[in-house]
């Protein structure tokens, strides 16, 4: 059980996202963040009895993409791009951030590796990181506070993954994200279709699974 105020990151380890390159019937600006993405990434998500690192294949590579308010990048990015790039030389992980689709919209930041022996990918140790800063409390910022249109909760972290990775984060009846939700003590949801942010449109089948911490 994570401390008030902070976000259990136990769950975000089984999220990852698989991306794929197909062109038809999306935008030159979703064309550009398509090519931000390595296509073919997938790492399956079991029924919850065994650990990440062991239902992984050695070699294939990790992907996460973490929806960041736009409020919040600033903190992600650094001044100069000095703690994007902290990041990257620490984790050893490819991280990109993608062009935002609309003024004051999301981004995505898209975090990869290939997975190792450890049993914290280059990435999932870059996805920590980058999770820890969007989740530092900034009095300077009232309104992160603010839940609304345009507003996520300031102890939330969203993922982007593939829709058909979506059935096997609930399980069936539910069951395996009832199992995150009780080993980690987060509220985990699967957002609904029609609740995808604009800064995914480009993958017109993705979910948003939102993590947020029980204060």
């Amino acid at each position: 059980m994570a401390e008030p105020g902070e976000l259990p990151l136990n769950p975000l380890g089984t999220l990852v996202a698989p991306v794929y390159g197909s062109e038809t019937g999306h935008s030159a600006a979703g064309k550009r963040r398509r090519e931000e993405y390595s296509p073919g990434v997938m790492s399956p998500v079991g029924d919850g009895d065994e650990s990440a690192s062991k239902r992984r294949v050695k070699g294939q590579d990790v992907l996460f993409r973490i929806v960041v308010p736009s409020r919040q990048i600033g903190k992600v990015i650094g001044k100069e791009g000095c703690r994007i790039q902290k990041i990257r030389e620490e984790s050893k992980a490819t991280i990109k951030i993608a062009d935002a689709v609309a003024r004051h919209e999301e981004r995505v930041v898209i975090v990869n590796s290939k997975d190792s022996d450890n049993s914290v990918s280059d990435a999932e140790n870059a996805l920590q990181q980058i999770a820890s800063l969007i989740l530092k409390e900034d009095d300077s910022t009232p309104e992160a506070s603010k839940v609304g249109a345009g507003h996520v909760a300031a102890n939330t972290i969203r993922l982007l993954i593939a829709g058909s990775q979506a059935g096997s984060i609930i399980g069936m009846s539910g069951q395996n994200i009832e199992k995150l939700r009780n080993s980690s003590g987060a509220s985990i949801t699967v957002l609904a279709q029609n609740q995808l942010p604009l800064c995914a449109s480009a993958h017109e089948s993705d979910r948003v699974v939102q993590v947020s911490s029980l204060l």
